[in-house]
């Protein structure tokens, strides 16, 4: 088994806590992330490590990490020089005892690359390289490259089969491999700048250069996962599957493809086909730190909280330095209601990169479930001056709203609209606004009506995403339509029935549909799933029931 890269990014996602939903962007929901992790278990579970070697790629110096994690694994190395090169010395004094192949000495030097692959044979019998003994390997001097894996199988193959000349060859695939990493290392920053628009550009043209590259594929899926949960455009969330398909029909063999293609499920509301996907990624790589981040949420869906939180942590632990794996802790923690412990995550970030816009509308978030609005505010303030992002301006509105600052919450949830006018959490934000403000029950009623109509698109297209059907499902009961309301809260409790955040939900419309008894029911049950009593309180659609005396011993 060959090498290869496993370079990891994350995608965000859209998270609902209360009826002014809060949007964060993960993460990474879920930076994309710091890829070192998931190298480091490629590179580990490999039994030979292949360099194509070249003046080119003795130039590069992406792998140096990559490299010294082979040496120090003792992984095999089997060097293949592509053209009459000299190693520096500190790269001689690694190889010293290896023998290597000629592609320009040795006419057959193919059939022995492939040779070598047969059980244990290795390189002996050809060509054999003779190196001074072996002194001190130091890795910030070392400027060499591992040929790129990926291209390791295919490039001969190519060459034979389609009559491309090598070098056509080479230079297309390292320029598809070179515009992937600098994909990648904009994904770390998605939220700066337009890291996020161009990263998607560089893995288009990755895939344009190299049509059979999986990887650039997966991540190109990614990229436009966490575009789509950014802006909430369909679209976007319809390519990204349609693009993740395309690196699973390439090779499903690779765990970021079945990851990316998890998550991108789970965005869809297809849990059942998130888990088997992601199942599949941890099978082939249990140390894939994105894939353990996918199935954590997978798990923290299913009420699993304790397996949840301990992939979160695997991730975290195989890649420490990843701002995506904090944040999307940080998530995990904010839905359980451990608000102090969420922002410490999210200050961690900001004390690395303080103008990380999405860490500080999550720490927005923290403070305003916590009860420090004005702080909170400020924070979504902060957030706005670096980028005036349709998912801030709803988490202002969020904090506007439980502060009863209703004209301030109207503006914020506008300009969210200003952004993306199709979404209907925004349209349907604005509507509880108006339904909770004096004389503003006609505007409530058209805005609702509006919210019904951009959300019953959404549930067409996502069937089997419990958050449409359960904001249908309160929309419904506000403008009382008791039969579709009871209906779609059917169909939202079906798909996530462990849901908390599900079962606030049903609480919520049951109260609004005057049903007390089951509404209290419910309270009972998002309790006793881990919601927070302070969900109800700050819903002005529970002031009534918690009156109720049925409800003053509730934890």
């Amino acid at each position: 088994k060959s090498g290869s890269y496993i370079l990891n990014t994350t995608t965000g996602e859209k998270e609902r806590v209360g009826r002014i939903v809060r949007m964060h962007a993960n993460s990474r929901e879920e930076v994309e992330e710091v890829y070192s992790g998931e190298i480091a278990a490629a590179i580990s579970n490999a039994k030979k490590f292949i360099f194509f070697i070249s003046n080119a790629s003795l130039k590069s110096s992406h792998c140096l990490r990559e490299v010294d994690y082979a040496l120090n694994h003792e992984i095999e190395i089997i060097p293949v020089y592509l053209e009459k090169c000299r190693l520096p010395a500190e790269l001689d004094f690694v190889l010293n005892r290896l023998h290597a192949l000629s592609k320009e000495d040795d006419s057959k030097y193919m059939e022995h690359l492939l040779e070598a692959f047969q059980e244990n044979r290795g390189l002996k019998p050809f060509l054999p390289i003779s190196h001074k003994k072996k002194t001190a390997f130091r890795l910030p001097v070392l400027l060499v490259s591992l040929a790129f894996l990926l291209i390791v199988i295919w490039q001969p193959w190519n060459k034979f089969l389609h009559g491309q000349s090598s070098s056509s060859i080479t230079t297309a695939a390292s320029g598809a491999y070179d515009n992937y990493l600098d994909g990648l290392e904009l994904m770390e920053r998605w939220d700066k700048d337009d890291n996020l628009v161009t990263a998607i550009d560089l893995f288009r043209e990755a895939t344009a250069l190299d049509p059979g590259f999986a990887l650039a594929y997966a991540r190109l899926a990614g990229a436009l996962r966490l575009r789509y949960a950014t802006t909430r455009v369909q679209t976007w969330l319809d390519e990204a599957a349609e693009t993740a398909n395309v690196a699973v029909s390439l090779n499903p063999g690779l765990a970021p493809v079945q990851a990316t293609l998890g998550r991108i499920y789970a965005t869809q509301g297809n849990f059942d086909l998130a888990f088997a996907a992601v199942e599949r990624a941890l099978l082939i790589d249990p140390n894939d730190a994105e894939a353990n981040v996918a199935m954590a949420k997978i798990y923290e869906r299913q009420g699993k909280l304790t397996d949840a939180e301990a992939s979160f942590k695997k991730a975290i632990a195989l890649d420490q330095d990843s701002l995506l794996m904090r944040d999307s802790f940080g998530n995990f923690l904010y839905r359980q209601g451990r608000f102090d412990e969420a922002a410490d995550q999210w200050r961690s970030i900001i004390r690395f990169a303080p103008d990380h816009f999405g860490a500080l509308a999550n720490l927005g978030s923290a403070l305003s479930e916590s009860d420090r609005i004005s702080e909170s505010i400020t924070m979504f303030e902060r957030a706005i001056e670096l980028r005036p992002a349709y998912m801030t301006y709803q988490n202002l509105g969020t904090a506007y709203s439980r502060a009863e600052r209703y004209p301030e919450a109207i503006e914020a949830f506008k300009n969210a609209l200003e952004i993306n006018e199709s979404d209907w959490l925004a349209w349907g934000n604005l509507a509880f606004v108006y339904s909770w403000m004096k004389d503003r029950d006609t505007k409530s009623l058209e805005t609702f009506e509006h919210a019904i109509q951009l959300a019953e698109v959404s549930r067409e297209q996502n069937p089997r995403d419990p958050f449409v059907h359960s904001d249908l499902a309160l929309y419904y009961a506000k403008t009382g339509q008791a039969k579709l309301a009871l209906s779609r809260l059917e169909t939202a409790v079906a798909l996530s029935p462990d849901s908390g955040e599900t079962q606030a939900v049903a609480a919520e419309t049951y109260e609004i549909l005057g049903q007390r008894d089951r509404a209290i029911e419910q309270v009972l049950k998002s309790l006793d799933l881990g919601m927070s009593r302070q969900r109800f309180q700050r819903n002005p659609e529970f002031v009534n029931l918690l009156k109720d005396p049925r409800t003053h011993s509730l934890p």
